[in-house]
């Protein structure tokens, strides 16, 4: 593994400089040089969420789960009506959803953005190891497809959708959110899906903890989003995105060496992310 992540590194400049800038903003006052060593460090744990991944797929070990949070977790488990969990690009999450799907008594939907290469998406759609069950789905938010309305169907019926809050790739709409002292454009998906159905968030992270070991940080919800009589829409899914912003830049201030963000996110037009 070692020389594997070392070659990859070395290799993928463009990913590694992203990591190196991102690292910057998140650390203040890093050093370049350090942070050439910090993102190595994202390699090596991107290497083995990999690797584990694999394994699992391939109907391979069994990992060890801790959950930090359990009244939170127990929280949106025992709920009733639908419910929208919000994470990152971290750990092990294309294992963690199959594997805890049965946790909420309801259908867990994990919403995933097409691969950017057209065979390897087609691989992954057609791919016998998805892991799909009648509790757990994985939906593909493909251009010019109405996913949203789908989306708000399922919370409808009281099922869980799973988003990612950290990447507004393409013509994702974004809105600029204040994350570890700077403003990056983050996605407004889930706030404006939350207003419209009126379900909750529930921020919730994947870490490696080691050997075939990771962490859930279940995280309290944010506080319900309410259109105000006489208050911009924008305004209130604003400040969600502020809320969502506070408790992301907690978790990568405490977790820098999880996040696999491989394009530069911090500086890239000041706000616009």
């Amino acid at each position: 593994m070692f020389g594997y992540v070392s070659l990859f590194f070395l290799v993928f400049a463009r990913g590694r400089r992203a990591v190196q800038q991102n690292l910057g903003a998140i650390i203040p006052g890093s050093s370049p040089a350090g942070n050439f060593f910090r993102a190595w460090r994202v390699f090596w744990n991107f290497g083995w969420t990999m690797t584990d991944a694999g394994r699992v797929r391939a109907g391979g070990h069994e990992l060890a789960w801790k959950i930090d949070g359990l009244e939170n977790f127990r929280q949106l488990a025992e709920m009733d009506g639908g419910a929208i969990l919000l994470t990152a690009h971290m750990g092990n999450y294309d294992v963690a959803g199959p594997a805890f799907a049965g946790r909420f008594n309801r259908k867990l939907n994990a919403v995933r953005a097409p691969e950017r290469d057209g065979n390897l998406h087609r691989y992954y759609e057609r791919s016998p190891d998805r892991q799909e069950s009648e509790g757990f789905a994985v939906r593909y938010n493909s251009p010019g497809e109405m996913l949203g309305i789908d989306l708000a169907k399922m919370l409808g019926r009281g099922e869980v959708v799973a988003l990612q809050g950290d990447r507004a790739p393409g013509d994702v709409a974004r809105s600029p959110t204040p994350v570890c002292g700077e403003r990056i454009g983050l996605p407004q998906g889930p706030h404006v899906l939350a207003l419209a159905t009126g379900s909750p968030i529930f921020p919730l992270f994947i870490v490696r903890d080691g050997w075939r070991r990771y962490r859930i940080l279940s995280l309290a919800p944010l506080p319900r989003i309410v259109r105000e009589r006489g208050v911009p829409k924008s305004e209130v899914i604003g400040r969600s995105m502020e809320a969502w912003g506070a408790v992301l830049s907690g978790v990568l201030e405490q977790h820098w060496d999880q996040w696999f963000e491989f394009e530069p996110v911090f500086g890239v037009g000041r706000g616009e992310g």
